[in-house]
């Protein structure tokens, strides 16, 4: 294997992903924003984990009202993709509900840092994505 061969394999997914842009295609199920290796995620007000019901999410320069959710990027292992590492932040629950996810709450604030919702609903859409572009999704990680 090779770093060239490595992208050429996952190369269908990025193409995937560059078609389901959300910053240019307004369909409800592009909601990824291609990187060289990987891709980021993002929610809407109609497809969204757990727990950001009712948080207002803008457009800005994307296709449609949306939240940065996280990152999948290709998990490297000298020249060989082994898997994709999965990574979010769900800001947009800090900046509209800080009593609850904000170290100022106190000690029982939430972190917005992989929140098991957002987790589980972020492999649900790499999952998703591979099988629309004919790759076996390899294995998330969550570092």
């Amino acid at each position: 294997m090779s770093y060239t061969s490595e992208h050429h394999h996952m190369a269908p997914v990025l193409a995937k992903a560059r078609q389901l842009d959300i910053a240019t295609n307004p369909a409800p199920e592009a909601l990824f924003e291609p990187l060289t290796a990987g891709f980021n995620l993002w929610c809407t007000p109609e497809d969204h984990p757990q727990g950001w019901e009712g948080i207002p999410l803008i457009a800005g320069t994307f296709s449609k009202p949306c939240g940065f959710l996280g990152t999948a990027s290709w998990k490297w292992d000298d020249d060989r993709i082994i898997g994709i590492t999965l990574d979010t932040d769900a800001y947009d629950l800090a900046d509209h509900r800080p009593q609850v996810f904000s170290r100022k709450a106190g000690k029982d604030w939430i972190s917005i840092h992989n929140r098991p919702e957002d987790l589980e609903w972020a492999e649900q859409k790499i999952h998703w994505l591979f099988s629309q572009a004919g790759v076996p999704c390899p294995l998330i990680v969550v570092e």
